[in-house]
């Protein structure tokens, strides 16, 4: 009998640090360019974290057009607007996306977004009524009008275990010192730049979703500590042609990539790992 508590306590125990770790989702919303994009951040790191079949909802008010939505893919599988139910009697307010994927192998680092897919809405839709579906408030595959959808946000891995943990609000801007000259390579805007991988060994690229073609742009790579690694200054369409390659000498760890404008500073962490 002591034998099969002490199995069935080391099973728990087990069972409640798997459920520790996951993954929470955000939307964020680019009012320049009216985009969209949908974010993952784990709260554990892991390379070639294989995400099997998933989805997450996006919820939109009725007065979208009754038709799927264009995804444009960035991580984690080929995202598509599998199931849509409009204006439900459950709630006719909103009509329900359910975005799918079969999965794909990405690179997890604890505490770090990793943009998933975007999309675009006319520009007469208010962004505040745009949302990530909520397993718990929105109605559930038996409600009226649901049509008997399963619209839950999941994430799940290649043996169907949902790290889904929920959703979070985005965070726009990070505050430092003005005066510390080192610290300010962190005092950026987080959206409207987008690296990819977010977890590289040497080369990455990037986009900027809220400059025009031909405006002027620098990009400087810096680590944490603020020693410039690289500086590139072109406009926005070349700079998203280039490959930018991390020096081979370079140690594992964090680094991190602005691109100024003459009105905005974007950045965002990047992720060097050689091990």
């Amino acid at each position: 009998m002591k034998g099969i508590r002490k199995i069935a306590m080391l099973l728990s125990i087990s069972s409640i640090a798997h459920a520790q770790r996951g993954i929470e989702l955000t939307l964020k919303h680019s009012a320049n360019s009216n985009r969209y994009e949908v974010y993952a951040k784990p709260n554990f790191s892991k390379r070639n974290f294989l995400l099997g079949p998933s989805q997450i909802t996006l919820v939109l008010p009725s007065e979208v057009a009754d038709e799927k939505l264009r995804i444009s893919n960035v991580d984690g599988g080929t995202w598509e607007d599998n199931s849509v139910v409009y204006k439900p009697l459950a709630n006719e307010r909103n009509d329900y996306h359910g975005v799918a994927t079969m999965g794909a192998k990405t690179d997890l680092v604890e505490g770090n977004e990793t943009l998933l897919f975007s999309f675009s809405l006319p520009k007469n839709i208010k962004s505040s009524e745009v949302r990530l579906f909520d397993n718990n408030e929105d109605p559930n595959s038996s409600a009226p009008g649901m049509q008997g959808g399963d619209f839950s946000n999941t994430l799940n891995d290649a043996i169907a275990g949902d790290f889904y943990l929920g959703n979070y609000k985005e965070t726009s801007k990070k505050t430092v010192n003005p005066k510390d000259k080192k610290k300010e390579l962190l005092d950026f805007e987080d959206t409207g730049l987008v690296l990819f991988p977010n977890t590289t060994k040497d080369d990455f690229k990037v986009s900027l979703s809220e400059v025009s073609e031909e405006e002027l742009v620098t990009l400087i790579l810096s680590t944490e500590t603020g020693r410039i690694i690289m500086e590139v200054k072109t406009n926005k369409k070349d700079l998203e042609e280039k490959i930018l390659h991390v020096p081979s000498e370079l140690p594992s760890q964090n680094l991190v990539v602005r691109v100024k404008t003459e009105k905005k500073l974007f950045g965002r962490k990047l992720i060097l790992d050689r091990e």
